[in-house]
């Protein structure tokens, strides 16, 4: 994960996850995002929203801002599958703990990917719930992200969401602006240019989608697997 430096303070997430067993997380109730003081390293806050208890496997997004009117709002792609949006000044809790205020939540995961026939879908399988590794990217006023998983996990199914940085409390039912699932598993960020969005997912397909309303242009399959991160630059993509 990359460092988010604003101001004085460093945003760094702790990629809290799994053991050696891959079903168990040892430090559950330790936070996946903290902030610090940049110039002193002190513990500033952190994350308090039970993140580290719900994580898949880890948490390995990088944090990203987004201006919302006259503030900024840090965006965290959690290892439970959900996007979150936190305010970066810390403030003190019921419990005297310096913490991250959380503004809202997002499950980045259709929900057929969490539960089918009324049961849990394990999270190894292929068409289970996937965390967030790319980092959310914010642009024109939407935050897009998609979710994916270790690659050594194998491809299945993905999904890419792009939605409004506003909001209040869980956003799930309401819905991102839209969202787009013939994307398999992706730990790469999505780049934007031109008024087009260019995902690429690990089995190595590239997407090409109006960044706007989600509407599909082009796919080009590469033929091999893709962990890298798609870059636009002189009209033609990386």
């Amino acid at each position: 994960s990359s460092v988010l430096i604003l101001g004085d303070r460093l945003f760094v997430s702790t990629s809290n996850g799994v053991d050696w067993s891959h079903r168990n997380v040892p430090a559950p109730f330790s936070p996946a995002l903290i902030a610090l003081d940049k110039k002193t390293g002190k513990l500033l806050a952190e994350e308090a929203r039970g993140i580290s208890e719900r994580t898949l496997h880890a948490n390995w997004s990088s944090p990203a801002v987004a201006r919302v009117g006259k503030r900024d709002v840090i965006m965290f792609g959690a290892g439970d599958g959900y996007l979150y949006a936190f305010d970066p000044k810390p403030v003190e809790d019921a419990e005297g703990l310096m913490v991250l205020k959380e503004r809202w939540r997002y499950d980045a995961n259709p929900a057929s990917y969490r539960v089918q026939d009324g049961k849990p879908v394990p999270y190894a399988r292929r068409n289970g719930p996937s965390e967030i590794i790319a980092t959310p990217v914010v642009h024109d006023g939407l935050v897009c992200v998609a979710i994916g998983q270790d690659p050594e996990h194998g491809t299945g199914k993905g999904s890419l969401s792009c939605m409004s940085p506003e909001g209040e409390g869980d956003r799930t039912k309401a819905g991102p602006a839209w969202r787009y699932d013939g994307i398999g598993r992706s730990i790469s960020t999505v780049a934007i240019a031109h008024g087009i969005l260019v995902a690429s997912d690990l089995s190595g397909r590239v997407h090409a989608l109006d960044a706007k309303t989600g509407k599909h242009l082009w796919t080009h399959d590469t033929g091999g697997h893709i962990w890298s991160s798609p870059l636009i630059a002189d009209k033609k993509v990386y």
